[in-house]
């Protein structure tokens, strides 16, 4: 059995400021908050993860918390994904409840590093100036900064991700947010889990940060959109054709081609 485990944000889904005008009529809002839309998807996009979903499993996962993932109204309707993995790889949901033995695997690994509350005490102590409006915890896993990014110094962006690598925490600049995550919690680390339960013979991938590098380079063939962060860093991952929006048609487009030249092989082999 294949799957496809891909992040959500920029990856499949989209702001609003991310959709340009040649795709703003052919897409649907899948996410609100306090009457403000958040998030869309393309058409060609939610016809192809349903069926996809029918096929093989399709696995959100995404840094967003349980409770953030929940808002998506896609995932909750129209297209329910039997797994979902949250929290940046934090938890496994089976059906929308947390799987235990994946949470109990990964408290045991999160002994290894830095403690959440000891990392946020010595976080406060190496920032300077007022460039941080505010600092989240997401599922008392770890933490993400709002900030402004005009006010903070590459030179000090970059000594504090020394640092934060240095007590073993992966450190992740998106727009304004700045993640901070211990390493144990990772989105590879929790699909693999999956596959193994699983028995999956191959997994599909895609991701645009830098805390999908693993799920996109251990995949079976991973996917970056031509606009992902990770690309900075790593530009030899296989990259889209195209950036925005269409990023994730094209992604999709490229899964469902080779599922049917799969089973076309199958067939002919049987």
């Amino acid at each position: 059995m294949r799957a496809f485990a891909s992040d959500l944000d920029r990856t499949l889904i989209y702001s609003h400021r991310m959709i340009d005008s040649s795709t703003a009529t052919d897409v649907h809002l899948i996410e609100t908050l306090d009457g403000k839309d958040i998030s869309y998807i393309s058409s060609y996009s939610r016809k192809a993860l349903q069926q996809l979903n029918n096929e093989i499993y399709f696995i959100p996962v995404t840094t967003r918390t349980i409770e953030q993932y929940q808002r998506i109204t896609l995932f909750q309707t129209a297209i329910q994904p039997e797994y979902a993995i949250t929290s940046n790889g934090g938890h496994i949901l089976k059906d929308g409840n947390v799987v235990k033995g994946w949470s109990d695997q990964l408290k045991a690994s999160l002994e290894t590093c830095l403690s959440l509350p000891v990392f946020i005490r010595q976080l406060e102590e190496r920032m300077t100036g007022n460039w941080v409006e505010r600092i989240r915890q997401a599922d008392h896993l770890f933490i993400y900064l709002i900030i402004q990014r005009d006010q903070v110094s590459r030179e000090e962006l970059s000594s504090l991700f020394e640092w934060a690598r240095e007590q073993g925490w992966q450190p992740s600049l998106q727009g304004r947010k700045l993640y901070f995550v211990p390493n144990p919690v990772n989105k590879w680390k929790a699909v693999e889990y999956l596959k193994n339960e699983l028995g999956l013979s191959y997994v599909y991938t895609a991701g645009d940060s830098l805390l999908d590098y693993e799920l996109i380079k251990y995949g079976d063939y991973g996917f970056v959109p031509s606009h992902g962060e990770v690309l900075e860093s790593y530009p030899g991952l296989h990259k889209t054709e195209a950036h925005g929006m269409p990023a994730s048609d094209e992604i999709l487009l490229s899964i469902t081609e080779d599922l049917s030249l799969s089973k076309l092989a199958s067939e002919q082999n049987s």
